[in-house]
């Protein structure tokens, strides 16, 4: 039987990485649940009128499906403020809500774009023109979808490889965008989360422009029990962890992980 998905830090504070200054985009804003929060990016101290600890980040989730759920359970399992979205509307969440612990509220898709200091966007890449870009503009967005052309219809520039649909939305969004999860399977995903130093912890590739950002997503894949291999560029990289690549769907550790990036 698979074990379950991963709790608890994992021996690791929240976001561990080596921070130097701050991302741009972090804000200080309105909760939606009523309350004001500050917190700064770099050092992850936040102050909010409930209390809170040292190492928590407001992180919007925009699509519920089998990603964003899953990151939506292990992001609040592991105390960061979490605000989910779909497209049927707030309501619709009540009962996934309800059974995730950890602070989470279900939101419209704009809510969670403002609230977001991080944002993943876990939606159809198809459905681009339905996101709250606006709202996403200058934030830390994750994205983690792929093109399916018999999904979400061919567009000649993905399909000749000119481009990749992470820069197609990175440009429609005018955000510090990092690609990661497109390449794992969401049952490994909820189930495979290890600690520090176990011999069978997997690795998550990611790819970006922005160091910075690309920082804070690292951290928040060791958070939740995998190890980050950072891939390159949101291009080049991100073409090595796309559908088709030796990586894509492969339970690697970070050593294999590695090489087989490197060797694309």
């Amino acid at each position: 039987m698979s074990p379950g998905p991963p709790s608890g830090k994992f021996g690791e504070p929240p976001f561990g990485y080596p921070w130097r200054r701050p991302v741009r985009g972090a804000r200080t804003g309105a909760n939606p649940a009523g309350g004001r929060q500050e917190r700064s990016v770099r050092t992850g101290r936040r102050a909010h009128d409930r209390g809170g600890r040292r190492g928590t980040m407001r992180i919007g989730i925009i699509g519920a499906g089998r990603i964003g759920s899953t990151l939506a359970r292990h992001f609040a399992g592991i105390g960061h403020d979490v605000a989910l979205a779909n497209s049927r509307g707030p309501e619709t969440l009540a009962e996934l809500v309800a059974g995730i612990d950890g602070p989470i509220r279900a939101v419209t898709a704009e809510e969670a774009a403002r609230f977001g200091q991080v944002v993943v966007v876990a939606v159809p890449y198809g459905r681009l023109r339905d996101l709250p870009v606006g709202e996403l503009r200058d934030k830390v967005v994750i994205d983690t979808g792929n093109y399916y052309p018999e999904r979400d219809g061919h567009e000649p520039a993905l399909d000749d490889d000119s481009t990749t649909s992470s820069e197609n939305v990175r440009a429609a969004t005018d955000s510090n965008l990092v690609k990661a999860f497109n390449s794992i399977y969401w049952e490994t995903l909820r189930d495979r989360g290890r600690p520090k130093g176990d011999p069978a912890r997997l690795a998550i590739p990611l790819s970006g422009d922005d160091e910075e950002a690309v920082a804070v997503v690292a951290g928040l894949i060791r958070d939740i029990g995998f190890d980050p291999v950072n891939a390159g560029h949101l291009g080049g990289g991100g073409r090595k962890h796309q559908p088709g690549s030796a990586v894509y769907g492969v339970e690697l550790s970070a050593g294999e992980l590695d090489a087989r990036l490197h060797s694309a």
